[in-house]
């Protein structure tokens, strides 16, 4: 029933439009009525929570009424510039790798290898 209820819970998360300390609170707040419920009249089945509580659809709707669709568009815009910013600096990041790698193979390739050679004569007795 714990793998459900975290499914649940991770369901509702994903269905909002976005999530924020007020949103959180709100789940925060819904776990502890659902934990609540489930003690208080011994449930073991979890199609008794969402009988009572709802679809995880239905509660993300209802958390989304009171949002403001200016908040949301400015939610979901800094979302996608951070996944932009992300996304170059991880390319960088990778370009550099692999210069690095490059240079380091160039340099081991032509890097001359010095051997000590001497010859030695000994002298007839």
């Amino acid at each position: 029933m714990q793998k459900q209820l975290k499914a649940y819970f991770k369901d509702i998360k994903k269905n909002l439009p976005c999530y924020n300390k007020v949103m959180h609170k709100m789940l925060d707040d819904l776990r502890l009525s659902v934990d609540t419920y489930i003690k208080d009249n011994n449930i073991v089945d979890f199609k008794k929570v969402i009988e009572n509580f709802g679809t995880a659809e239905d509660i993300a709707k209802e958390f989304a009424i009171g949002i403001d669709n200016a908040y949301v568009k400015s939610y979901k815009f800094k979302k996608r510039v951070v996944a932009i910013i992300v996304s170059i600096l991880a390319a960088i990041l990778l370009i550099v790798s692999i210069f690095s790698i490059y240079i380091y193979i160039e340099n081991e390739r032509y890097t001359p290898v010095f051997y000590n050679d001497k010859i030695t004569y000994e002298k007839d007795k």
